[in-house]
Order: structure tokens, then sequence, then C-alpha cells
């Protein structure tokens, strides 16, 4: 399969850019930097916050554009510019919220502000993050995504009908969700119901002018399926799920033997 016309690369962050020490090594860096060096883009697209993922872009050596939030921004760091962005209703934040407070359920509301969340998170950590008792404590923030978590799975499987009530939608599940063992941490993260990191990538091609045929893609989990769909190239991690790997053009190593580096520096 001819690479020779790649102009833009999409590179997950979690079980794909990162090891399962979250690092991201000096050889990836390396070769993300040789690659962007060649004027193609290399942009991370994450179901992360905008903060994170930038400052893993920054630390990569990749491009300053970044796809996050599971494809609900996309963003300029160097420019200062966002690019895409939506935002959920208050309407769709109150019924969510009062969702979560009623069954005892944790929720993060990621937002252009803070990370706001309740007294039921399993994890809270970093400057960013405020607890709030009320929803409206944080009524003039912009809110991108939802983050719901609980040590109850059972309780995520209710949750799971009444999102699809309100027309939003599960753009990414926690790995321990689909084992068959009891753990003590259940996520899912939530967007619109037309938003996804397939969204995401469409929309900045569109913006950058470059054709799908010329575009390149590379992810681990299911929430990367999305991004499969829209990428003509597709590469599968050595870690990857099952389903990740049946639509791959390419398997690389995994993200703990550098998978990411060794597919740029055979192929590209």
């Amino acid at each position: 399969m001819d690479l020779s016309n790649i102009k833009i690369i999409f590179v997950d962050i979690d079980g794909t850019l990162v090891n399962s020490k979250s690092e991201i090594t000096r050889r990836t860096r390396k070769s993300i930097k040789r690659i962007t060096k060649k004027g193609i883009k290399v942009v991370l697209t994450s179901g992360r916050d905008m903060f994170h993922t930038t400052k893993r872009s920054i630390k990569a050596h990749a491009s300053s554009i970044i796809i996050s939030a599971g494809g609900a921004e996309i963003y300029d760091y160097k420019e200062n510019k966002m690019i895409f962005e939506d935002y959920f209703e208050l309407d769709k934040i109150e019924a969510i919220w009062n969702y979560c407070m009623d069954n005892k359920i944790g929720i993060f509301l990621k937002s252009n502000r803070f990370v706001y969340h309740n007294n039921y998170v399993l994890i809270k950590k970093g400057i960013r993050y405020k607890r709030i008792n009320d929803i409206s404590e944080c009524k003039d923030a912009k809110v991108y995504q939802f983050l719901i978590n609980s040590n109850k799975k059972e309780k995520i499987e209710k949750m799971k009908e009444f999102i699809g009530e309100i027309e939003l939608n599960i753009t990414s599940y926690s790995s321990s969700y689909f084992t068959q063992k009891k753990a003590n941490y259940y996520g899912i993260d939530i967007n619109h119901y037309n938003i996804s990191k397939g969204t995401g990538i469409t929309k900045l091609l569109e913006y950058l002018n470059i054709d799908k045929k010329d575009s390149l893609c590379i992810g681990d989990f299911y929430n990367d399926l999305e991004m499969f769909e829209e990428c003509n190239i597709r590469v599968a991690m050595g870690n990857a799920v099952e389903e990740i790997k049946e639509k791959a053009d390419f398997i690389t190593k995994s993200n703990n033997e550098d998978g990411v580096a060794y597919f740029l520096d055979n192929y590209l």
C-alpha cells in the first residue's frame, strides 16, 4: 500500500501514543518530530480534555492542532484559535446532573473553566477539578463533555437508557466495562449524539482542505472505531481490541513496544 501521499496522521493518546506508564517515549517523540518536519501533520485525537491533549501534543512534538473531548473541540494552541466547538444546552446539563444526583452516580462536567464534579465521583485530582453541590454553580461555563463513573456496573447500564432518551451519545467506555471481572470503576464519556472522533476528523479535513485519501490514523480502543471510518489508512496498535484490528490496514507493535514510532519509522 502506497503511503507516499499521506498529509495528515491522527493519533490516539491512551493505549496508543503513551505506554502503560502514561509516558511518551524518547523514540516516539523523535519519530513524530521527524514526520512533522517532513510537512505531515500529526494531530492528537483524544477523548481527553483540551488542556491534557495540548500538553501531550507539545510533549510529543506533534502539530499544534488537536482534537479533544471525543471530537467536541478542535483547537490550534499555537494560534490560540478554537476551530470547532460543541457545547451542551442547559437542559441537557441539568437532566444529566439531576439523574446522577438522584441515583448517586459520579459525574464530571468538562468545561472551558473547570472540570466540575459532584461528591459521588470515584476519582478527583488536579488543580482544574472543582466540586459543586448544585448545577447553578457552573451555569456560565461551557460544558462540552460528561464523564460518568460508578463502582456498580448496573447503574451505568441503567443510565445508558436515560442517555438514549435525551438523545446523547456514549463516545467511550472504560476498559473495565468490557471485562467479565468485577471492578471498582466503570466509566463512560458522553457527547452530543452527532459528535465523535470521526466528526472531529471530518471537520478538520474540511478546514485544512485535505482529502480523506491523504489521511491516516492510529488507535487501539472502541472509541477509535469512528476515527477509523473517517480515515483512508487505518493502523491498529498491537494491544488494540479485536474490533479495531479487524478494520485495520496495518497492525503495528504495542504501546509498550513503541508501536507508533515503529510504524512511522518503517512506513513513513
